[in-house]
């Protein structure tokens, strides 16, 4: 006796009749559910890609958004053609920090001295560290550098040229495996003075690769004039105002230290807020590129939807007439059809999760590698909202593209539906 239900089939009755449907065509079911989880796995990478780098750049907006502004002694120069490019002196001096001090909208000062490559030498063994950086001891409090274990250096460590190190824990863990380094030494091998060991008094987690637009994040940090001592004058100071102060802050700057203004030459202020502006562009143009993609995908996979659920229809003509001629309304015929593209829509979707939960994060770091900027990665892997909404989406795309084969099934006369084989 054929398996027919009417008005008082249950909702667990309805879903094993459904997937009986389906298990009578496992091939062509299966199809469908990867063609749907192909489209969700797409669309929740790319939104992935949005939310992630968005909430990256809010995170770190928030923290030093409104309070961080590098001062340097620059003018603007235009070519005739159309173009300006920024020309600056190296100025600043140590004793300026105790000037800005003076303003009661800078609650500290720094500066900070960026050194391409390092060549140090551990246990006899040599190495080559990019990006290190000499700074005053003010640089921990206003970048909120976290540390790992130890200590950041003093004033008088800066003052007294002493020679001690902070290092990153990504140098930690290769150059100290399974130990602290805390007390260990290592030898700058390329200042050409024969052996000069740096005690190592502090570990730290290397700062977002998002300041590296407004400041290089440092694998090494020395006290300022350590490995440099004939180094007098700076080109830049960087100052942490109070929050939603920063613009005063850089006036009171220009006040300050208004006799380093010589001719065209004048102090200016560039604000934390504006150097990640590139990438909140590309954020947004690669988004909307990648996203385009991501609607015909899923789009596809609804069409797909409508495809399998019309041909399904035909297909049980016999069993959507038995069921009328024994009383079944227009709705439970609608429900039941509903029901089948639901189904799809929820096992490709959880598909598609499933392996966007395993491959966002790889994927992420190539999309941004390749399309944004390089150095940007480790964001993160699904975001859950990108999850939450590929799933409603897709459940949505199922149900609307669903509903043209359940009407049609619902007008289907009885006896034409008996008579088709």
């Amino acid at each position: 006796m054929p398996y027919v239900l009417t008005e008082g089939g249950g909702r667990l009755e309805t879903l094993q009749f459904t997937l009986r449907i389906m298990g009578k065509r496992p091939l062509r079911s299966l199809l469908t559910i990867l063609q749907v989880g192909l489209g969700v796995w797409i669309v929740a990478v790319i939104l992935s890609l949005n939310l992630q780098a968005t909430d990256n750049l809010d995170a770190i907006n928030q923290t030093f958004g409104d309070s961080l502004a590098r001062i340097t002694i620059s003018k603007e120069e235009e070519f005739p053609g159309g173009g300006v490019v920024m020309s600056s002196v190296s100025d600043f001096r140590v004793s300026d920090l105790d000037k800005l001090m003076e303003s009661e909208y800078i609650n500290s000062a720094f500066i900070y001295q960026e050194q391409w490559q390092r060549n140090i030498v551990v246990d006899g063994i040599a190495y080559s560290v990019f990006q290190s950086a000499e700074t005053t001891a003010s640089y921990a409090q206003a970048m909120n550098l976290e540390l790992v274990e130890g200590h950041f250096f003093t004033t008088s460590d800066q003052r007294q040229k002493n020679r001690v190190v902070l290092i990153s824990d990504t140098i930690a863990d290769q150059l100290f495996p399974n130990q602290s380094p805390l007390g260990k030494t290592i030898d700058l091998a390329d200042l050409g003075e024969g052996k000069l060991e740096f005690e190592i008094i502090g570990v730290y987690k290397p700062q977002s690769p998002l300041l590296e637009l407004f400041i290089t994040p440092a694998h090494l940090i020395f006290p300022l004039g350590v490995t440099q001592p004939d180094l007098q004058t700076y080109p830049m100071i960087i100052i942490e105002a109070n929050p939603g102060q920063v613009y005063e802050a850089v006036l009171d700057v220009q006040v300050l230290l208004a006799e380093r203004s010589r001719g065209e030459m004048a102090i200016r202020g560039e604000y934390f807020k504006d150097s990640n502006y590139y990438i909140k562009e590309q954020i947004r143009m690669s988004t909307l590129f990648l996203g385009a993609f991501a609607f015909i995908a899923i789009l596809i996979s609804a069409i797909g939807i409508l495809s399998i659920m019309l041909v399904s229809v035909v297909e049980r003509s016999r069993e959507i007439g038995l069921r009328k001629a024994l009383g079944a309304s227009k709705s439970v015929i609608i429900r039941q059809v509903l029901n089948e593209s639901f189904v799809f829509s929820v096992l490709g979707a959880v598909l598609g999760l499933v392996v966007a939960t395993f491959t966002t994060e790889s994927l992420l770091d190539l999309l941004f590698a390749e399309m944004i900027y390089p150095k940007l990665s480790n964001l993160g892997g699904l975001h859950p909202q990108a999850a939450l909404v590929s799933f409603v989406v897709t459940l949505l795309m199922g149900l609307i593209f669903g509903f043209y084969p359940a009407l049609q099934a619902a007008k289907m006369p009885p006896v034409e539906a008996l008579r088709s084989s």
